[in-house]
C-alpha cells in the first residue's frame, strides 16, 4: 500500500464520490456532462487495454450459449416467467409484449422437454449427449431477445426525443 498511485486513485475516487453525491442537489449540467465523458473514456480503457477481462468474457459468453449449464438454464426460464408477469402488468408497447409472449412460450416448452427427457443431472454424459440442444435453444433465444429489447429500446428513446 505504499505505492502512490494507488493512495491517489483512492482519494480522486472519494473526491468524485461527494461531488456526485452534492451534484445532486445542485444540478449542474457541466458537473454530470464531465462525468459522463469520464465515465465513457473509462469504459474504452477497459475494452482497450484489458486484454483479460476481454478473453474471460468472450470465453464465459461463448460457454454460456454453447455449452450452458442446468443452473443458468433454469435461471434463464425463472426469467422469462418474472419477465411474463411484468409484461401482464405493466404497460409496455405491443411489439415489446410480443417478443415477450414468444420468449416465454419459447422457454416455457423447451422446460416441459427437457423435464419431459428423463435427463440424469448427476450424469454428465446423460445432460451433454441427450439433453444439451434444449438448454442450448435457451440460451440463444435468450440472448436474441436481450438484443431485441436493447435495440427496441434504443429506438423507443430516439422516438421520444423527437
Amino acid at each position: 500500500m505504499n505505492d502512490p498511485f494507488i493512495i491517489s486513485s483512492i482519494i480522486l475516487s472519494l473526491t468524485f464520490l461527494f461531488l456526485l453525491i452534492f451534484n445532486n442537489t445542485l444540478k449542474n449540467k457541466l458537473l454530470k456532462v464531465i462525468f459522463l465523458i469520464l465515465a465513457f473514456i473509462f469504459l474504452i480503457l477497459i475494452f482497450i487495454f484489458d486484454n483479460n477481462y476481454i478473453y474471460e468474457l468472450l470465453k464465459n459468453i461463448i460457454t454460456y450459449i454453447w455449452y450452458p449449464n442446468y443452473l443458468l438454464f433454469v435461471s434463464t426460464i425463472i426469467f422469462s416467467i418474472i419477465l411474463f408477469i411484468y409484461t401482464l402488468l405493466k404497460n409496455i408497447t405491443f411489439l415489446e409484449k410480443i417478443i415477450n409472449y414468444i420468449f416465454f412460450c419459447i422457454s416455457f416448452s423447451c422446460y416441459i422437454t427437457f423435464l419431459r427427457l428423463n435427463i440424469d443431472l448427476n450424469s454428465y454424459t446423460s445432460y451433454y449427449t441427450k439433453g444439451l440442444v434444449i438448454p442450448r435453444i435457451i440460451s440463444i433465444t435468450f440472448i436474441i431477445w436481450l438484443f431485441i429489447t436493447i435495440i427496441l429500446k434504443f429506438l423507443n428513446r430516439r422516438q421520444d426525443e423527437k
